[in-house]
């Protein structure tokens, strides 16, 4: 996983650079074309030269993406040389400021050539990890043994990092200090202000993505558990009944790491635990409130918290009280059904054996498409019995089991899939992580993988929505979300207008367990929804409630709380709409950004956003995501 996290900032190195041949022959048409148009067809053709370097990241090339940064460089040595005739530029009153961003630029692009010979330097050895071309390993090499390999030499990489962090600093300040407003938005049908913004971000997220991940990537020996063995549970969410933290606790496993080998330890069901647990707490309000006939608090329901880190560890207490602190563990990676899908979508039909069968990603009827191995659990937890099933949902322990063996023991060509899929999971937060280590766990949350609601500065307004399913059988795994968000700054303050449309396409399953159904999609849904926002935000109006809006304020954040579904349900085959208007703390400026902090466990998200009355962005929001609005 930290491995890829390198190669996506070497993709975002030389994504810069590809934009640095396309920005830097705008410059040059902009003031002084027809003097220098030799200056102008060089940078043609290093425009050529960066479309080289496009294609060997896109074939995953190591040694022809060298070879071809190497002559990238030398051109790019070219066009600078003739870029200097012009250096009269820097004293005149207009073409200064552009001769002063081209300066900017070559800086920019010497070190990115520089930094990017460094992490291929850096990742080379781990070419077969990273599922790259031109590994010097066996083919029949499994991933156990590429994994072997890591962990005995990862320290290689380590010293490379204070280096690369230095001069991406240094290029997202240059980069930084480029004024995008001072061009226009196109030239001959060539977007110029836009393709210097994304520069800007390319730079900036990619540091941020290294500065907060060194922590976690220096730990990468111990997260393999070199020193000594490290002991992980794995606590499964069941995204398709949706809580505060990604879904809701149903099984767990704990398996051993030990010098990078994977041992699988036991498993068991959340309902076993809460029987040797027998909880008499008083069910807490969310429960008494929206929940159907729960009296008491169990675990199972205990990730009423939305900071995954403050909900695990009520778990944790729970776990220890039922289990023994002989079965500590260093760390509780949380994962839903999408992390499931995804390795089974690279590692093709996975055999578990009686009774469980086999398990695919292909679409299955029988839940309008949903993936086989999604309804396949579904079945095996949910189906109706005539007898009393004291472990329903033990399926996960020789599930994981399975899988494991099976990326374990996977091919060369299959690496590379599975650590993409990885990386993807974590961003988009199927898979999070609590460490038990204090050290640990701040390297976690500088990475922004362990589901913290995050803390913001006084610039950065904030939204993240938050819904529980409550008694709606596993109706999420149907529900689809779309958020219209319009912000208007006005008299010195910002006002947010949050429209969400949730859709259940599907037809309500037959939920009269008598018969023998399946019961996957409840008629009606009944969902607790809460908006997180910047503390001293003001609410001006909610709709799509059933109950007045509740207003307090939680792990740092303004909090607006609604229900909806015992007078109006959301009903199968059909929408509702959820809006909430509100006044935020945060004020109007150059340096104004809103951060989005997406739920665990929830499927992507039409977003669109409106400033001012004029639509500025639209994407799918699937992960956390920070938009940047100058006022």
């Amino acid at each position: 996983m930290t491995k890829n996290r390198i190669l996506n900032i070497i993709i975002s190195f030389f994504s810069v650079l590809i934009i640095f041949g396309a920005i830097s022959t705008t410059l040059l048409f902009f003031f002084i074309y027809v003097p220098g148009k030799k200056l102008y067809q060089q940078s043609k053709i290093l425009i050529s030269e960066s479309d080289k370097i496009k294609t060997a990241i896109s074939n995953k090339d190591l040694k022809e993406l060298n070879i071809q940064i190497d002559s990238f460089s030398s051109k790019l040595k070219l066009l600078d040389k003739q870029f200097r005739y012009f250096s009269f530029a820097k004293n005149l009153p207009y073409a200064k400021d552009y001769y002063a961003d081209g300066d900017k630029l070559f800086k920019i692009a010497f070190l990115g050539i520089d930094t990017s010979k460094i992490l291929i330097q850096a990742v080379e050895p781990y070419q077969d990890f990273l599922g790259l071309k031109g590994g010097k390993t066996d083919s029949t090499q499994t991933t156990q043994d590429r994994i072997t390999f890591l962990t005995q030499s990862i320290e290689g990489v380590l010293p490379h990092l204070d280096t690369i962090e230095k001069n991406l600093a240094e290029i997202n300040t240059q980069l930084s200090q480029i004024d995008a407003d001072r061009y226009p938005e196109t030239i001959k049908n060539y977007q110029v202000k836009s393709n210097i913004i994304k520069a800007q971000a390319l730079v900036s997220d990619s540091y941020k993505l290294l500065k907060d991940g060194k922590p976690i990537l220096t730990k990468t020996s111990w997260l393999l558990g070199k020193d000594k063995p490290r002991n992980y549970l794995l606590l499964f969410q069941n995204d398709a009944e949706l809580r505060p933290t990604g879904g809701f606790w149903t099984a767990f496993s704990v398996i051993q790491v030990d010098k990078g080998k994977v041992n699988p330890i036991f498993s068991d069901d959340i309902y076993a635990l809460d029987s040797k647990i027998n909880s008499t707490i008083p069910a807490p309000r969310p429960i008494k409130s929206y929940h159907i006939n729960v009296p008491y608090w169990n675990v199972r329901d205990m990730n009423l918290s939305p900071d995954f880190p403050t909900s695990v560890k009520l778990f944790l207490d729970n776990y220890y009280k039922a289990y023994g602190k002989k079965n500590q563990v260093d760390a509780v990676i949380a994962i839903d059904t999408q992390v499931l899908v995804d390795l089974v979508s690279v590692l093709g039909k996975i055999g578990v054996g009686d009774p469980y069968g086999s398990f695919e990603a292909t679409p299955d009827k029988r839940c309008d498409g949903c993936p086989q191995i999604i309804y396949q659990l579904e079945w095996i937890a949910g189906r109706p019995r005539n007898y009393i099933e004291t472990n329903r949902k033990g399926f996960l322990g020789p599930l994981m089991r399975s899988i494991l063996a099976n990326a374990m023991g996977a091919e060369k060509s299959k690496i590379g899939p599975l650590a993409q899929a990885a990386f993807k999971d974590i961003f988009e937060k199927h898979i999070l992580f609590y460490f038990s280590d204090e050290t640990m766990q701040q390297a976690a949350d500088l990475a922004n993988i362990n589901g913290k609601i995050v803390t913001t500065d006084s610039n950065t307004d904030y939204f993240h929505l938050n819904d529980a399913n409550m008694s709606s059988a596993k109706t999420n795994l149907f529900i689809r979300q779309k958020i219209k968000h319009e912000i208007i700054s006005k008299d010195g303050s910002i006002e947010h207008k949050v429209s969400i449309t949730y859709t259940n396409p599907s037809r309500a399953s037959n939920c009269n367990l008598e018969k023998g159904d399946l019961c996957l999609n409840a008629p009606k849904y009944r969902n607790w929804f809460r908006f997180y926002l910047p503390t001293g935000s003001n609410l001006i109006k909610m709709t799509g409630t059933e109950v007045d809006p509740l207003k307090y304020e939680e792990l740092g954040k303004q909090v607006f709380e609604g229900f909806y579904g015992d007078k109006y349900p959301l009903y199968a085959k059909n929408s509702t709409k959820v809006t909430v208007q509100y006044q935020s703390s945060i004020k109007p400026s150059k340096n104004y950004q809103l951060y989005l902090q997406k739920q665990p466990g929830t499927k992507a998200i039409d977003y669109e956003i409106y400033v001012n009355g004029q639509k500025y962005d639209s994407f799918s929001w699937t992960g956390d995501k920070v938009i940047k609005i100058n006022w």
